[in-house]
């Protein structure tokens, strides 16, 4: 990503920019989503069966540690089942892949949460998501290093969330004395090796792993470390090797919704865990992860509004895995200030130094590859995340591929959002987003989006002031260089010249050898390519000078006809009604044999003008700098 030159001093209360489509999103679905008053908090035990059913939150946890949320979010419940997954991910670390494989199989049972079943041949439970699988996952933690197997659980997801976690002991006592029908799972696990000793010890710490008690938010960030490959994006721990998340992920799409795990993968498309205490995850790898609270359950054990939430989230967002990104470059190419990446508009050198000096704060910001749910999340929060130091923000888009259907209502919210808290705002976009941005000013080329700004940032100031066309001659780029009385004796030499907006300024006006001022209006340097493409290269307002060096005996062989018919490769046409200074072939040469001492001041100004705008390309291109020395690592 480019440097950012421009200051870092807040100029905008983030606050007044006010809700981030996201957060948007989030409440409007939670609006819709409040009012279901289907299924009954878990019967289990008295702590579940008297939770508040009205309680309803959801939170969205990046990948890079940035949170979303609405609703009740701050409500502690127990972990519940949710906990399976962490706990096999731990005991996967601990006795290795070729052991727990030996006594957890990874199949899909279909069958509820606490079906009493083993396979008839290896007796090993389905999988790590039902009660057998579960405590036969928490009875291959180990005691280590003096460290309880309950207490590593708890702090495995401590870790995960960032945030130390607690065992209710009233949850636990509840689960412990309600435990009858998991104590009959762990006696018939002993009964046939799979748990190789007294199985009680077992069973208590998995009572007890049930009841570490957090919420909605710690448990999106305990997803978004699976979603980072066992990176806490917060604190950048390793928590779980890589290997271990894919194994808990690969596991979790296919069996942690229990019965309802088709259904929950063609609807929602995202490995995803849930827990009779009220929550849900979901995983997005390597994007974000999905964190739902709601006390009232379906009749496979899962929340219901948790479930509608999820659906509606991988619907809206596009997060179902049949529609993941491509795997693509960072969304955010490059932030810069127009400052250090003007346009290619040519200016006098006053217009230059104003332009230098107030565009620090203007920023640029150039977004690239697919904008699905995870590219525009990320292009959202640059936006805000610059616009609070920015005096304005172009957004450019030119570079972006893919495109859900919901992102540019959501740009045009963040936009909106940003230009009531007066930072202005204009989009970049090509022909792809005419119509879709609301009120946001868009250009289709970054070109005319830079110049636009420039031109208003220079409006009414001294460098904007109108003149004679005399006095734009004298103090432009190339005659102000030589002193007013020899510039004198080249604007006697010199034709004024109009060009009506859009046509080319006529051949014999054009021809190689000549000099032309622009006086008024602005104009365009067309190249025109072999293919007879015309591309301008170069814009130039009042006071700017332009000139073609070549001969005019140029054979046709060698460069295409201008559109004027002639031998030439550049052209320059009137990007609005222009009048031009004139120093025509004839006349540079006359100057020449009767006033070298002007005719040299001139050619001296003009190789200035050319090396002023070697370095300004320069600066455009690599971010090369006068004094800055190129070697073989640059």
């Amino acid at each position: 990503m480019s440097s950012d030159s421009r200051s870092q001093q807040p100029k905008h209360d983030r606050e007044a920019f006010g809700p981030s489509p996201v957060d948007l999103a989030l409440l409007a679905i939670h609006q819709d989503l409040k009012g279901i008053t289907d299924g009954e908090p878990s019967p289990s035990i008295p702590a579940l069966a008297n939770a508040d059913p009205d309680h309803f939150g959801i939170v969205i946890a990046t990948a890079d540690g940035h949170v979303y949320e609405t609703g009740d979010t701050r409500v502690p419940f127990s972990i519940q089942s949710i906990s399976k997954a962490f706990t096999y991910g731990l005991a996967l670390e601990d006795r290795g892949f070729e052991y727990v494989d030996s006594k957890i199989d990874v199949e899909p049972s279909g069958d509820a949460f606490n079906e009493i079943s083993l396979d008839p041949v290896t007796h090993r439970p389905a999988n790590p998501m039902i009660n057998a699988g579960a405590i036969t996952s928490t009875w291959m933690v180990a005691d280590k290093d003096g460290t309880p197997r309950r207490e590593r659980i708890r702090r495995l997801y401590s870790a995960c969330a960032d945030r130390e976690l607690s065992i209710d002991d009233d949850v636990q006592r509840q689960e412990s004395a309600e435990g009858h029908r998991n104590r009959a799972l762990g006696w018939m696990l002993r009964s046939v090796d799979i748990i190789e000793e007294e199985p009680t010890q077992a069973l208590e710490d998995y009572f007890a792993q049930c009841s570490v008690m957090l919420d909605a938010r710690d448990l999106a960030r305990m997803g978004a470390t699976l979603a980072a490959g066992g990176l806490n994006p917060r604190t950048g721990e390793r928590v779980l090797e890589p290997a271990t998340v894919q194994r808990m992920l690969s596991v979790m799409n296919s069996c942690g919704m229990y019965d309802d795990a088709g259904e929950w993968f063609v609807r929602v498309g995202l490995p995803g865990k849930s827990g009779v205490g009220g929550g849900i995850i979901a995983v997005v790898p390597g994007q974000l992860a999905v964190a739902t609270f709601s006390p009232p359950l379906d009749q496979h054990g899962n929340s219901v509004r948790g479930v509608a939430a999820c659906e509606r989230l991988s619907q809206a967002l596009d997060l179902h895995f049949a529609r993941g990104p491509r795997a693509s470059r960072q969304t955010v190419r490059s932030i810069n200030s127009l400052a250090t990446s003007p346009s290619l508009m040519r200016r006098d050198q006053e217009a230059r130094e104003y332009l230098a000096n107030s565009c620090r704060d203007i920023a640029i910001l150039e977004i690239q590859g697919d904008l699905l749910f995870p590219g525009a999340e990320e292009t959202v929060r640059a936006m805000r995340d610059v616009a609070e130091t920015a005096e304005s923000l172009i957004l450019d888009l030119t570079a972006v591929d893919q495109v859900a259907d919901f992102v540019p209502r959501m740009l045009a919210n963040a936009a909106n959002g940003i230009q009531q808290a007066d930072c202005d705002v204009v989009v970049v976009g090509g022909e792809n987003w005419q119509g879709s941005l609301g009120e946001t000013p868009l250009f289709k080329t970054r070109e005319k989006a830079l110049v636009h700004v420039e031109d208003s940032v220079l409006a009414g100031s001294s460098a904007d002031r109108q003149a004679s066309d005399h006095d734009v001659l004298l103090h432009s780029d190339a005659l102000r260089r030589m002193g007013e009385e020899a510039a004198e004796r080249i604007w006697k030499r010199s034709t004024v010249v109009t060009v009506p907006k859009g046509e080319y300024l006529p051949p014999r006006y054009s021809r190689g050898g000549t000099v032309q001022w622009v006086l008024e209006g602005t104009a365009q340097i067309i190249a025109n390519t072999k293919d007879a493409d015309e591309r301008p290269i170069r814009g130039l307002r009042p006071g700017t000078v332009v000139m073609d060096p070549r001969e005019e005996e140029i054979p046709d062989a060698q460069e295409p006809a201008g559109p004027n018919g002639q031998a030439q490769a550049m052209n320059v046409r009137a990007a609005t009604d222009l009048k031009l200074g004139v120093l025509s072939a004839d006349a540079l040469s006359e100057l020449e044999s009767e006033d070298p001492e002007a005719a040299l001041a001139l050619w001296k100004a003009l190789a200035w003008v050319e090396a002023e705008d070697i370095v300004a390309s320069l600066q455009e291109a690599v971010g090369w700098e006068p004094g800055n020395h190129w070697d073989d690592q640059s």
